[in-house]
């Protein structure tokens, strides 16, 4: 029986903030750093080019993102915060200014989601406070989604022929964090939820 799934690009982005922790902190060569990890946390070859396109884009505005994370952080310098945090702010602070086609509250709960999973009790507290404040000084303060679908969709159906490992969805419910933000906001999310509006690209 075919069975519809819907790929994540959650694993991408946990590996692109392995990459860039293990960067900063082992001093790892950026392609040495990829290339293990992506054969450790073997993916298809989309999530992989996400994954590169995401840890050389993080490295290359290293400067930018570092210097945006520092207005926003409140009482704390970049090096007080622990170094899953500020890899997964990195990320998503890039996904956030360059990946046009993002929601922004789904990069603010993926975010919250994996800082949640890999760093302390308090950390997707402080990662939305974070990433909240910086958002509204992005391309993506008063988000819609673009006109013409330019770049692959952000959770893409696939038919298989038996069911996969459970994924994650690429959205955000109505009553999370980040989904009580887009109904402040009035960002427009894909979800089957009918609290928030679906997206028409």
């Amino acid at each position: 029986m075919t069975t519809r799934v819907v790929r994540s690009r959650r694993k991408a982005r946990v590996s692109a903030m392995q990459i860039l922790y293990e960067m900063e902190l082992a001093k790892t060569p950026m392609a040495d750093a990829i290339n293990e990890n992506l054969m450790a946390n073997p993916m298809t070859t989309d999530l992989e080019a996400y994954v590169e396109r995401v840890v050389k884009g993080a490295y290359a505005q290293k400067f930018d993102i570092d210097d945006r994370l520092r207005k926003r952080v409140h009482g704390y310098g970049l090096d007080r915060i622990a170094a899953v945090d500020r890899n997964v702010l990195r990320v998503a602070v890039y996904e956030m200014f360059n990946i046009e086609e993002l929601p922004p509250a789904v990069i603010i709960d993926e975010a919250i989601e994996i800082a949640k999973k890999y760093s302390t009790a308090e950390s997707g507290k402080f990662v939305h406070g974070v990433l909240g404040r910086i958002v509204q000084d992005s391309p993506k303060a008063n988000w819609e989604p673009p006109v013409e679908a330019t770049i692959e969709p952000e959770a893409e159906e696939i038919a298989v022929e038996e069911p996969e490992e459970e994924v994650t969805e690429e959205t955000v419910e109505a009553d999370s964090e980040a989904g009580k933000q887009a109904l402040r906001f009035g960002w427009v999310l894909r979800s089957g939820d009918p609290e928030i509006p679906a997206n028409t690209d």
